[in-house]
């Protein structure tokens, strides 16, 4: 290839490194001297920007509209590049940074050196620190925004990979000894006209592909071998040239901003060669001239060359011969304006389609649906055609005939409400979020949103773009478990477009719902696989009626039932499909629409449809048993927000003994079903409300903005996230899950703030305030154990659960714990009642009393505050209770 070359003189004297912005899209130049330039290499004459910056930068790393700059001195300085403006030094230590790094959407910085550690900066959380101890000195740091996973290079030639998607970051993978050796000892100002010095800018460095598929690593025989990150045994390609002498050394490389397929290579001997990633080819060598490279960046068909002279070397002209078929023998590297514009104009349109805040999916076409207000002034107006010829008139009525037959809506048909459409039925996974992209202003970063989450773990989906010179994008899947001894993660690539998930601990099934061609002929997919293994999946066509598309998806919770288990597919018509895990159909019911489906281990499947807009019902199904039904079309506690960032459902699950739990977007309360298994019996009671709790009933200042996002019950803890600076839904990194301990709201809390002001007043009513809170969590007790008593009660009589020998054993004992709690908690309220002298009461809640020993408690509380009447009566409760025990012990023998 023929490639121009232009020196470019940015700095008097010093060594310098470049890389370059695409949000900016700007080429920026730093140097040792503390000086980074900015320039827009569209318009050379123009003179660049300078910021001044730390001396003697070991690194420079951009994303969005920040630049990030590590230096010998052990500071680590962010740039505002919107704002041309240092933000300061935000992190130091005593030795030498290396590198860094933003992950996680830019909402954290990464950063290490040659004190063996990793540093993990929270610029969400005041720019909170965390540490990890790694075996040897830190050199370079790649990141993969696609799967979360960072690739750390160290100074004993090893690689070690770890995923990010969670708050701590995870080792999964080591490849040893792949490296160049390179230990890193210069602590002031490098002097890389010195050859010894010079040998530490020999490449340590990593680089993920753009779709995160692949890692390229420069090795110490130099070459490049590029891993495929579903392998790191082998790598899948290596980038090797024969005929290279030993003695010339790889500086740095680059994958091309635009295709994949090429890679350029830098030399230490002022040459670049340029390989087919995909067949190994060595495609074409430049050589330029300049004083000794440091690093490379590249921008569509322009690579750009770092020295130790203060200066940089453009080449342009950069092309390849066209993979793509195209006509033309040589293709450049990227795509005209137009092509771009039209690109991003469809990506626009499928965004609208996604990030409509109440689901319904929008076109540009629908704009044709909108009557403008004075034309429908004018339909109504009796004058209209005063005065007007009959040729007007024809026109005006074939005019508004074909608006009509175009799609238009009469006014009059707006106005009957009968004639409206009901609002549609977007689908839903348990745990899932809605597409979001970085907030960082990176062109580069990827789309990603949860398909499914529980306590077993979560599957997430992530849209890469391909490139400027590939107008597609890249989907792609990852499945990780919150517990990793016995599932590992691992990901493929989506190329059917899934946004129906579901997953237990054994394996996962997928699903297209074809929401966005519900008004074509189309059909939706099933997708299913174990998770250790890809032997037994399958996937097939679920057949759709035209306007209907798939709402939900669900797998039979990890399984002690007598099958295998379901799969369950509902629509927004109504149509419930019942799946073995081999993909057989076997049952076809029609229903009111389908909101979502659960299926717990027992195989009983819990099914919400929708009404109306705001109307939802509720059945279960026991599919093990003819598909009959315990609870039908019952009316369901639920609502939507009026705020519209608010979902209508947050989780959807069953507790460890069967029973359904649901948490609503618009009061954040915890539901569980209390004797489903009686039909028409079932009752909702609410345990718990997530935000009273998180928030300390909005008294702590701090947490106000604390959201929660559950996972599942146990016992009586919610497993959920906490999701912190007022965010709606779980983003990235994901928070470790806690537990939170249920508690029903059975009285109003009082602010610590006013608590105060009343001790301050008047420090004698501090024991009567500390009396009444004490009642107030005496009464929470005794509601809490009463109501959980009911629930687990019920499920010691489901057979099928007792079977389990610890199953039957667990409840027995929590049974005991909540009738030991349950007597505790009526003593604390009977002598609260006593101290009151609220007799009357204190009698109503010594009648509540099952224990002999409790009872006898009573009375003597009773004799000591001399209220002898009332201990009289207790007496008599133990009589009966006692004759009442006597009857039955008869009755038994």
């Amino acid at each position: 290839m023929k490639v121009t070359e232009l020196p470019v003189s940015a700095f008097l004297d010093g060594y310098g490194f470049v890389t370059y912005n695409t949000t900016i899209d700007k080429l920026i130049v730093g140097n040792s001297e503390g000086i980074v330039k900015i320039f827009n290499i569209d318009e050379p004459d123009l003179e660049p920007t300078s910021i001044d910056i730390i001396e003697n930068l070991t690194s420079l790393s951009s994303e969005g509209d920040r630049l990030l700059v590590t230096n010998t001195a052990g500071h680590l300085e962010c740039v505002d590049l919107s704002k041309n403006e240092s933000l300061g030094v935000i992190h130091r230590t005593e030795l030498p940074l290396r590198d860094s790094i933003f992950i996680n959407e830019g909402k954290r910085i990464l950063c290490g050196g040659d004190d063996n550690k990793l540093f993990i900066i929270d610029q969400e959380n005041d720019n909170g620190l965390s540490t990890i101890t790694l075996p040897n000195q830190f050199l370079n740091v790649s990141y993969n925004s696609t799967g979360e996973l960072l690739a750390v290079s160290l100074s004993n030639q090893d690689i070690q990979i770890y995923s990010v998607i969670n708050e701590t970051p995870n080792l999964i993978q080591t490849i040893p000894k792949v490296l160049i050796e390179n230990i890193k000892i210069s602590m002031d100002k490098p002097d890389y006209e010195d050859e010894s010095t010079y040998a530490e800018l020999l490449s340590t460095k990593t680089e993920w592909s753009m779709n995160g598929e692949f890692l390229a690593i420069a090795t110490n025989d130099n070459s490049i071998n590029i891993y495929n990150r579903s392998n790191w045994e082998t790598p899948s390609q290596t980038l090797h040239n024969d005929d290279k002498p030993e003695n010339v050394k790889i500086i740095d490389f680059h994958y091309s901003p635009l295709r994949n397929d090429y890679m350029a290579i830098l030399y230490d001997n002022e040459s670049i060669e340029f390989f087919n990633t995909k067949s190994s080819e060595l495609v074409d060598t430049i050589s330029f001239k300049a004083s000794k490279p440091t690093s490379l960046t590249w921008n569509k068909d322009s690579l750009f060359v770092g020295t130790t002279k203060g200066h940089f070397v453009r080449l342009s002209n950069v092309s390849f011969p066209d993979t793509n078929g195209s006509n033309s023998k040589t293709a450049k590297l990227f795509v005209n304006n137009e092509a771009e514009e039209s690109n991003d104009e469809e990506n626009a349109d499928d965004d609208d389609l996604v990030n409509e805040p109440n689901g319904k999916p929008v076109s540009h076409l629908e704009d044709s649906m909108i009557i403008d207000e004075d034309e429908e002034d004018q339909e109504d107006n009796p004058m209209k055609y005063y005065n007007k010829g009959a040729d007007y008139i024809l026109d005006d009525l074939s005019r508004k005939r074909q608006k009509t037959s175009n799609g238009y809506i009469s006014k009059m048909n707006n106005r009957n409400p009968i004639q409206q459409e009901h609002e549609d039925i977007a689908p839903y996974s348990c745990g899932s979020t809605p597409w979001a992209k970085s907030d960082t202003g990176s062109n580069n970063s990827p789309n990603r949103r949860y398909l499914t989450m529980n306590s077993t773990g979560y599957v997430w989906s992530v849209r890469t773009n391909l490139g400027d010179g590939n107008l597609d994008q890249q989907q792609s899947i990852s499945i990780s478990f919150f517990d990793r001894k016995d599932n590992k993660d691992y990901y493929f690539t989506d190329y059917s477009g899934y946004d129906l998930c579901s997953m237990n601990s054994k394996g996962l099934v997928l699903a297209t719902s074809g929401y966005k061609e519900k008004h074509s002929n189309h059909n939706g997919k099933l997708f299913y696989r174990n998770h250790d293994s890809i032997n037994d999946s399958w996937d097939r066509e679920v057949p759709l009626l035209k306007n209907e598309h798939l709402t939900s998806v669900s797998i039979t919770g990890t399984s002690t039932s007598r099958s295998d288990g379901f799969i369950v597919v509902g629509s927004n018509l109504g149509y419930l499909r019942i799946f073995d895990f081999h993909g057989l159909c076997l049952n076809i019911m029609k229903t009111t629409p389908i909101v979502t489906l659960s299926i717990s281990f027992t195989s009983v499947l819990f099914m919400i449809n929708q009404v109306s807009p705001n109307l939802f019902t509720y059945s279960l199904i026991d599919l093990e048993d003819g598909y009959k039904y315990i609870q039908q079309n019952i009316f369901l506690p639920l609502k939507k927000s009026t705020n519209p960032s608010k979902p209508l459902l947050k989780g959807v699950f069953f507790n460890e003994h069967n029973d359904p739990c649901l948490v609503g977007g618009s009061d954040d309360t915890l539901l569980i079903l209390e004797s489903w298994r009686n039909t028409n019996n079932s009752r909702w009671l609410p345990i718990l409300n997530c935000h009273d709790v998180l928030t300390e009933n909005g008294t702590n200042e701090s947490k106000k903005h604390w959201k929660c996002w559950p996972l599942g019950l146990y016992q009586d803890q919610l497993n959920c996230l906490i999701l912190k600076n007022n965010q709606q839904y779980p983003g990235f990194p994901l928070p470790l899950p806690i537990e939170l301990e249920i508690k029903i709201p059975s009285s109003v809390p009082k602010a610590k703030s006013s608590v105060d002001e009343l001790f301050e007043s008047d420090p004698s009513d501090k024991k009567l305030v500390e009396t009444k809170q004490s009642e107030n969590e005496a009464e929470e007790t005794f509601l809490r154990v009463s109501s959980m008593g009911r629930v687990v009660f019920e499920s010691s009589q489901d057979e099928e659960i007792m079977e389990d020998d610890v199953a039957r054993d667990e409840i027995q004992e929590r049974l005991e714990l909540y009738s030991n709690e349950f007597e505790r908690s009526l003593i604390k309220l009977f002598i609260s009642a006593c101290q009151d002298s609220r007799l009357s009461r204190a009698t109503s809640i010594a009648k509540l009393m099952r224990k002999d020993q409790t009872l006898l408690g009573a009375a003597k509380v009773a004799d000591r505050m001399q209220f002898s009447n009332l201990a009289l009566k207790i007496n008599k409760l133990r009589e009966s209770m006692m004759s009442f025990e006597d009857e039955e012990d008869e009755e038994d023998q």
